[in-house]
């Protein structure tokens, strides 16, 4: 079981052509395709915030968690669906490679020494120890702990000993 992170998926929003797709579609399709190569029936796939249209997230492999943001619907709706093991506005995840927090706004997420995950925010927020897993920049799809490790901390996983 391998763990996933993405982020700002906005499944049929006018995001599409601001990405440089012709249509909500084309960009649903391209997420679709990466996700599918990416990510297997068993992982985990940590979504902080900007969904869209959740009926999308049907079909695609990996138990799904949410961290909300502010446009997403409120927890007890989310969960109705069923299409999410979790749904929370800010979230805690214990790796063997130290604590991650996962937040949908980087500005949210106080004073941590731990790596703060989280999707695209207004202005610059590339500094040390924060990490955007927006779609956008992820090459489409989730990116995965292997790969948030080497980005953050320039480590090679040992896949023989993981």
């Amino acid at each position: 079981m391998a763990i996933h992170f993405v982020a700002d998926l906005h499944f049929n929003t006018e995001a599409a052509r601001a990405d440089g797709f012709s249509d909500s579609k084309d960009r649903i399709r391209r997420i679709c395709e990466a996700w599918h190569a990416r990510v297997a029936e068993d992982d985990a796939v940590w979504i902080l915030g900007n969904v869209g249209n959740p009926v999308h997230l049907g079909g695609l492999p990996g138990r799904k968690h949410l961290v909300r943001a502010v446009a997403d619907p409120q927890a007890w709706n989310c969960l109705a669906t069923g299409r999410y093991a979790s749904v929370a506005d800010m979230a805690w995840l214990e790796t063997p490679h130290g604590g991650l927090h996962l937040v949908s706004d980087p500005a949210t997420a106080g004073e941590t020494e731990d790596l703060v995950l989280h999707g695209l925010a207004a202005g610059d927020w590339r500094r040390p120890g924060f990490v955007c897993v927006a779609a956008r920049h992820a090459g489409w799809g989730p990116v995965s702990l292997d790969e948030i490790v080497r980005q953050a901390f320039g480590l090679q996983i040992d896949r023989a000993a993981a």
